[in-house]
This record gives structure tokens, sequence and C-alpha cells, in this order.
């Protein structure tokens, strides 16, 4: 098994912030309850809520070294449009998904991921990951605010004291957040070929 950048149960802070998206989407008038179907689209709902996540997506490490205070046009008068290039390049992501995706489906699977605990039922975590016995490896990313790098540690810990002998740690220093795993395929790349072709992962 490899897990990056999850975790056992949604941490508070990512809760909040998909409380917020998926608001955004439901104030849009055009959400109509669902019905939106043979109706207008929420569009700005699932812009605004996209806008949203892509600061959870992303690290300031990587918008300071990338974007930093830049502006737009440096000899023009702030007015209250975008001034700062950060700026535009949310609002283009908002832009970009809004109409890729369904709301509803959305709504779903953001509240899915906010229920979500392996713990539930049992009475603890450890007890809940007993039935995992195969070699584990958990990648976690420092930068990652979505899913906090403690988030990772508490699920190898976990891991190993619920019995299982062949965990693991594996974290990653990288400046793309959450979305390492789908940018720094370098790192992600070499941990899990790495843990693929040792002793322990694969049975020898």
């Amino acid at each position: 098994m490899v897990s990056i950048s999850s975790c056992a149960q949604s941490h508070p802070s990512s809760i909040a912030a998909r409380y917020l998206q998926r608001k955004c989407i439901m104030v849009d008038p055009n959400w109509n309850k669902g019905h939106y179907y043979d109706g207008k689209y929420p569009k700005m709902g699932m812009k605004l809520a996209r806008e949203l996540a892509t600061m959870g997506y992303r690290s300031g490490p990587e918008w300071d070294l990338r974007f930093a205070r830049k502006r737009i046009d440096e000899g023009k008068s702030p007015t209250l449009c975008p001034t700062f290039i950060i700026e535009s390049y949310i609002e283009y992501q908002g832009e970009q998904f809004s109409t890729k995706f369904d709301p509803n489906s959305l709504l779903y699977i953001s509240k899915a991921m906010d229920i979500f605990d392996i713990a539930e039922g049992y009475n603890s975590l450890e007890e809940a990951l007993e039935r995992v016995v195969c070699p584990s490896m958990v990648i976690g990313v420092k930068t990652d605010i979505l899913f906090p790098i403690i988030q990772q540690r508490e699920l190898a810990t976990s891991l190993t004291k619920s019995g299982n002998s062949h965990v693991t740690f594996y974290e990653i220093d990288s400046l793309y957040g959450h979305d390492t795993f789908l940018l720094d395929l370098n790192n992600i790349g070499a941990a899990v070929k790495g843990f693929l072709e040792t002793k322990m992962s694969n049975g020898h």
C-alpha cells in the first residue's frame, strides 16, 4: 500500500475549507437546490469554489517564489479589480474549472471527504488499522496545508502501533504543497520506486 498526501480522517481546517467551497456553490441562485440541469448552470458558485480550493492545493513558498508581490501592471493605479499576478492566477484557475465538473458531484464528494474516518466503528485508529497487514508506505509533503504533514506522521505511526512491522514513512520537502503528487514526479516517483523494489514490499 502506498498512501500519498492522505489521512485517516479530515483535519478541521480542511473541513472548514471545503465547507466554504460548498457554500459558494449552494448560495449561487442558479444552483437551485441541485435542480439546475434543465436551467441555468451555477458557474459563479463553481468558479468561487475552485478559487478557494486552489488556496489549499499549492503552497506559500511556491507562490512567494513564483509570484511574490508582482503586479499585473506596475504603472497602473490600484483598483478593486485584480492588481497582483497571484490574483489573476487564482481567477484563471477558477474560470478554467468552473464548467469542467458537475456541481452536485463536487458537493457530495467534498462532504464524503469530510465525513470519512478510518477509525469509525472501532475503539481506536490503531484498532482500525490492524486490518492493514501488507507492507505500507506513507508519503507526506512538508508544505501541504490541505493534508498537513502531521497527519501523515500520525498515519504511519498508527500503522506501526497496530502491529504492522513493514511501514515506511517518507517526507518530501517540496514547494508545491498538496499538488506535489501531481507536479513533483521525480521525488514521488523515486520514493514509490524505492519502496516497491525493497525486499519487504515484494515479499522476498
